[in-house]
């Protein structure tokens, strides 16, 4: 069997320290370019692999990556138009600090744990997640850096969310600026345990998912401002997907052609609802007016466009990884919305 080659050999070879060595891979700003040419020459020449990551966790104490964990499939990872945004803004501030990323999808439990247990990582980000489970139990144990974005969870180093009442909250009332007296919520899915479609008081109260929780007090706020109860409004939970919201409104205008404000917990949601009345024949925003929340590009290209409540994911993402990888998390950063007002409503 073929000796291994150590940096050692490799700094031998390109006549400088291993330490030098060390730097030109893991600190390549500290190394002159015509050294830092002249080791990966000797390197490569020898058929050095590299340094070894667990290694240089145990020098260094630092494995210069981030752990993302999201709660559903790694392909909402990559389609999701909120989470592209959150990655982005996350990718961003890795590559600012020369960190790489590594994304942990939480839909198989035991996949996720070990994927936890063995992740080469120096913190964590838990997106949309609740506390009452064996992965956060898990990330837990490291003993390193958990920042919640946009979820509560006991004992995180920090947390990133958006103030959610309050975009529920100014996202109603700005439909009862418009007119709006009969409202259905589009919900996002208020529990870990599937249920789509109509939902009843005790679904309402029982929503467990932080974005969901914050988002109906906020709706429920404004609209008893107007005197609108929540037993006066109908609620629907819906896959966060355009094909499935669009088939829920079109089945709730039928059975309840007097709604005329549809608030939609994302934008996602909500372009679904656009579609289904267009097709359904309801004019928008003359007979009925919405909003989402989110201000993800596809509300732009909706026909009407979509009036949304705008947030700035990518931002929220780099925060989150700034946070992370701080000296010193143990924050609470809350970030606000803005009305991007569109052709879905228009005001009195």
């Amino acid at each position: 069997m073929a000796k291994r080659v150590k940096l050692l050999d490799v700094a031998k070879a390109a006549g400088v320290s291993q330490g030098t060595a060390s730097n030109a891979f893991g600190k390549p700003d500290l190394v002159r370019p015509e050294v830092r040419e002249r080791i990966f020459a000797a390197a490569k020449e020898l058929g050095y692999r590299g340094p070894h990551v667990m290694a240089r966790m145990l020098r260094t104490g630092k494995a210069g990556a981030l752990g993302v964990v999201f709660p559903d499939n790694l392909e909402y990872a990559f389609t999701d138009p909120v989470a592209i945004e959150l990655l982005r803004g996350i990718g961003r501030e890795c590559a600012q600090q020369g960190v790489n990323v590594m994304i942990i999808s939480a839909q198989n439990q035991q996949q996720a744990i070990a994927a936890v247990n063995n992740a080469a990582v120096d913190a964590f980000l838990v997106h949309c997640y609740s506390d009452n489970n064996d992965i956060i139990a898990a990330i837990q144990r490291r003993n390193q850096p958990l920042i919640s974005i946009d979820t509560d969870i006991a004992g995180a180093a920090g947390t990133v969310a958006l103030d959610d009442f309050a975009a529920g909250k100014n996202a109603a009332q700005h439909l009862l600026d418009c007119g709006a007296k009969r409202f259905a919520i589009l919900s996002l899915q208020a529990t870990d345990h599937d249920h789509f479609g109509p939902m009843n008081a005790n679904r309402v109260g029982a929503a467990s998912h932080r974005v969901v929780r914050e988002r109906l007090a906020g709706y429920h706020a404004a609209l008893a401002g107007a005197g609108i109860a929540p037993s006066d409004v109908l609620h629907v939970e819906c896959d966060n997907q355009s094909d499935h919201s669009a088939k829920m409104t079109a089945e709730l205008l039928a059975a309840h052609p007097e709604i005329d404000g549809i608030l939609g917990m994302s934008d996602v949601i909500a372009i679904g609802a656009i579609d289904a009345a267009r097709i359904s024949g309801r004019k928008v925003p003359d007979d009925l007016k919405v909003i989402g929340i989110d201000g993800i590009a596809a509300g732009e290209r909706t026909d009407p466009p979509l009036t949304t409540m705008y947030q700035d994911s990518v931002e929220k993402g780099r925060l989150a990884a700034e946070m992370a990888l701080s000296e010193a998390p143990g924050k609470t950063i809350t970030l606000k919305t803005t009305l991007l007002l569109r052709g879905s409503s228009k005001p009195l």
